[in-house]
């Protein structure tokens, strides 16, 4: 796979530079490090386009090779009558033939074998992008849930004291018991979201682990940060770097392999030639004598016409599928770039805005509270308000992971 290095250096990044950053294993948790190493060791898909590398490097060694020659043994004018009882008029010839492949086939053949062993390494590579990229979105989406979890239980243990001191309150006859009431619902309200959260959690790490191809593979956690710190390129930049997307770079081996197929069909308009060499025993008058000989066949009806037609055709097939596989992923890249942009911009607005307004708003109504100016219940609310901000903050991060890593495995390079 030596030609591939360049696409391979090119993807390189994906393994070992992500924007949820890890860097040690724990002996229960898990990296997106390890995720995406144990996905590429163990994914059937990758092992299935390694052994058909292979497969396909033997069917190049096979089509450099030349025809074996042929022997052959004729015996004439036996066990006749007269002069011919037995082998006594006989003649026996053994002669050896070898058909010489003309105009350059075997070259051109291997040429086209040649062709299809990169086809198959760009398919791996495509394949291997693939693998990483879903790896890296769906690592990034159970952590966020089990950040969330995390969240979700804070907010209950806080509400859960709150509770408690409203019940002294209560006992006091500060406060009506009916606050009480209101805070369990509001208790109850966020353990049922927990436990949605926590079914997600699971069905996340399951898609994880499917993805892993280890059944025997166990962790308790995943080990993880939220830091989303880059620059968004320019559209126009990384319009530019998806000419270097292993689906569009395959297009230079096949067009390679379509203008090989073609020379090699020309080729075969041009005949083979066939040359022998023998000896000839001519027993009914004990002399030996040699023979030689030459064949090719007249090219007077087919000289290959139909399969040189059908190769300049195929040529022009694979620009039409260039084109096509070319708009499809620029829309692909329109979308995940406008989808990207957004999120930053919603990221950056509850980062600086929201969730700092909502803050000072709960440390207000906090403070109100103990003087009486504000109810149990506007603290509540207040502080259900900033946790909904700071787990949508986490939300809009995970899908700002996610969307940044396909539109990374779309241009075969790294956002910085």
């Amino acid at each position: 796979m030596h030609r591939k290095m360049c696409i391979i250096s090119a993807v390189v990044f994906l393994t070992i530079s992500t924007i949820l950053t890890g860097q040690t294993d724990s002996r229960n948790s898990l990296t997106i490090e390890t995720a995406v190493s144990k996905a590429l060791e163990n994914n059937p898909t990758l092992k299935v386009l390694i052994k058909e590398i292979s497969a396909l490097e033997a069917v190049k060694i096979q089509s450099g090779l030349m025809p074996n020659p042929e022997l052959s043994v004729d015996a004439e004018n036996l066990f006749g009558k007269g002069d011919f009882v037995g082998f006594n008029g006989s003649e026996i010839t053994a002669q050896v033939s070898q058909s010489i492949m003309l105009a350059g086939k075997i070259s051109k053949l291997e040429k086209v074998a040649e062709m299809n062993v990169s086809l198959a390494e760009w398919d791996y590579e495509a394949n291997r992008l693939i693998i990483i990229t879903n790896v890296r979105k769906a690592f990034n989406q159970a952590l966020v849930v089990q950040q969330l979890i995390k969240k979700n239980k804070e907010l209950i243990k806080l509400s859960e004291d709150l509770l408690e001191n409203i019940n002294m309150r209560v006992k006091a006859g500060k406060i009506s018991l009916a606050e009480v009431s209101r805070t369990k619902i509001i208790i109850n309200s966020l353990q049922i979201a927990l436990t949605k959260l926590q079914y997600e959690y699971e069905a996340a790490i399951m898609e994880l682990k499917t993805l892993i191809y280890d059944p025997t593979f166990s962790f308790t956690e995943l080990k993880g940060s939220f830091k989303y710190y880059f620059e968004l390129p320019p559209y126009d930049t990384l319009l530019v770097q998806l000419e270097s997307n292993p689906n569009l770079k395959r297009y230079e081996s096949e067009y390679a392999k379509q203008k090989a197929v073609l020379s090699y069909e020309e080729s075969k308009a041009t005949p083979d030639l066939t040359l022998s060499a023998g000896y000839k025993r001519l027993n009914e008058i004990s002399a030996n004598t040699f023979v030689l000989g030459a064949s090719i066949p007249l090219p007077l009806f087919n000289r290959n016409q139909g399969s040189i037609q059908e190769a300049e055709i195929r040529y022009d097939q694979k620009k039409v599928e260039f084109e096509s596989t070319r708009n499809r992923l620029t829309l692909r890249l329109n979308l995940l770039y406008n989808r990207l942009n957004t999120l930053l911009k919603t990221a950056n607005q509850l980062k600086t805005e929201s969730i700092p307004e909502t803050e000072k708003a709960f440390k207000i109504i906090k403070e109100g509270n103990l003087v009486g100016r504000f109810a149990i219940l506007d603290v509540l609310d207040t502080q259900r308000t900033l946790f909904e901000l700071q787990n949508q903050y986490l939300i809009v991060i995970g899908e700002i992971q996610s969307v940044k890593a396909e539109l990374e495995g779309l241009i075969s390079k790294e956002i910085k």
